[in-house]
């Protein structure tokens, strides 16, 4: 995430952004490395090369990205359906795993967002 200016975000600052998109869409509120980890997870669940998830998670050490490799292979389970049959048409295997975590955030199951005091975003 960016600032107008190009300057990178703050933790802070990229939290207050999207606690603030997940209070507006009725999302339950999740923080900035609670997504990042989630994505990161996910990707290398859908097979992901870990070189390119390096990349993508903008690691300076493979040490770091193969946290999530290793997570991957001790939770391996089923990929749903409809994850493989979003990416079953891309050939480019980087465009097929994000069609694949696209595809997964379509199929989760809903959840009640908590109640706020606050009144209509006012807080936003």
């Amino acid at each position: 995430m960016r600032n107008l200016d190009g300057s990178q975000k703050s933790d802070g600052q990229a939290n207050a952004v999207i606690l603030r998109i997940c209070r507006r869409a009725g999302l339950p509120e999740k923080r900035w490395h609670t997504l990042r980890h989630t994505f990161g997870t996910h990707a290398a669940l859908f097979g992901v090369n870990p070189w390119r998830l390096q990349s993508w998670m903008g690691h300076k050490r493979i040490d770091e990205t193969m946290i999530y490799i290793h997570v991957a292979e001790n939770h391996r389970r089923d990929i749903l359906e409809a994850c493989s049959a979003a990416a079953v048409s891309e050939v480019d295997p980087d465009r097929r795993v994000l069609a694949m975590l696209s595809a997964r955030g379509k199929n989760l199951p809903r959840t009640e967002a908590p109640k706020t005091e606050t009144t209509a975003f006012a807080a936003v």
